[in-house]
């Protein structure tokens, strides 16, 4: 493709150089995100067209060589599988959630290779469970959907996982997924081809500014954009940060520095319903995700969100979500759905 106007042009001569292809293999699998996949693909696609020859080589690997259908039924043919031998200098992993082991094993397998080689390896939305699954993120700040945030969390201690939209350690990549890929591939495009070369992606693809990796990620099972009074954003923050032990209410308060009965006047009028009630409902949300997107056993989960006992924390599901715990483990996994929000909120 020829273009108007030469994009090297706009570089100083001085500053022009000729680009290292990089080979970034992409793990792709049934049910995939189309969208966290092509937002990740997209940046390193602009920087071969700025260069108008190819900075980067992106290949698509699967289990096998058959063609993958993502979650919208776009089918997408692997070049390569997880069994062949192959160089990559960056590997990222966009697989959906829930996989067999006969995906996973292979998969793992790969990951630790490429791992041993020192190659990066790249997370997006679900794609940090296979790495903490595989050993790969010990040691390492992550992050991952926030779906599946109370899950991960509890599921791989050894893992630091954030809400943040990006995170970069070390030669582990990690992101919510969506468009969270286009902010960590401009970074990624910014480290390996200079800030110009980003900004020039950027305005290519028409994405403005690129949020920084340690912005929070949107949660709408509990954020809520509208909350504007900075005590109860504090006491929401505070309660999300404090499932597995819940934080007396006077203690909120206090942290906070206002006085609880100003505290629940706050909530009555924001959300109609006490802050205590409010509480419960972040830790059952908690729950039910834990559910969903892990196997802890449901005592593991009680305890994970604070009940004091088995029959506490069935009572207060079963009103909550007019079901047991395990019958709506057993609904998810029948239909395999990701209800991304609460009935009847």
């Amino acid at each position: 493709m020829t273009f108007a106007v030469d994009k090297t042009e706009l570089i100083p001569p001085e500053e022009r150089v000729t680009p290292r292809l990089r080979r970034i293999g992409v793990c792709i699998s049934p049910n995939m995100s189309l969208s966290s996949v092509l937002l990740a693909c997209e940046p390193l696609r602009s920087v071969n067209r700025f260069y108008q020859q190819p900075a980067y080589e992106i290949v698509f690997v699967g289990l096998t060589r058959e063609p993958v259908a993502s979650g919208i039924g776009i089918r997408v043919e692997p070049a390569r599988t997880f069994d062949e031998d192959d160089e990559f200098d960056m590997v990222v992993i966009a697989s959906a959630y829930d996989q067999a082991a006969a995906y996973k094993k292979p998969l793992h397998r790969f990951l630790r290779r490429h791992a041993r080689r020192g190659v990066d390896l790249c997370g997006v939305d679900f794609g940090a469970v296979f790495m903490a699954e595989a050993g790969l993120l010990d040691g390492h700040r992550a992050t991952t959907h926030w779906e599946v945030m109370p899950a991960v969390t509890d599921r791989f201690p050894r893992v630091s996982f954030c809400d943040d939209v990006y995170v970069i350690d070390r030669k582990r990549l990690t992101c919510g997924g969506h468009l969270a890929c286009n902010d960590l591939f401009l970074a990624v495009v910014e480290r390996q081809q200079g800030a110009k070369i980003a900004r020039f992606v950027a305005a290519d693809i028409i994405y403005g500014t690129a949020r920084p990796g340690d912005t929070r990620q949107s949660n709408p099972l509990s954020w809520d954009p509208t909350i504007r009074n900075p005590h109860l954003r504090h006491a929401i923050d505070l309660m999300e940060e404090n499932i597995e032990t819940p934080l007396p209410i006077p203690e909120i308060a206090r942290e906070i520095g206002v006085s609880a009965r100003q505290l629940q006047q706050l909530s009555r009028q924001h959300f109609g319903e006490t802050l205590s009630n409010r509480y419960l409902d972040i830790r059952l949300n908690a729950a039910r995700h834990m559910l969903m997107y892990s196997d802890m056993a449901i005592t593991e989960i009680v305890a994970a969100t604070g009940f004091a006992s088995a029959s506490t924390f069935s009572r207060a599901f079963r009103k909550r979500f007019k079901t047991t715990a395990r019958a709506y483990r057993r609904a998810f996994i029948s239909r395999m759905a990701r209800p991304y929000f609460i009935e009847g909120r």
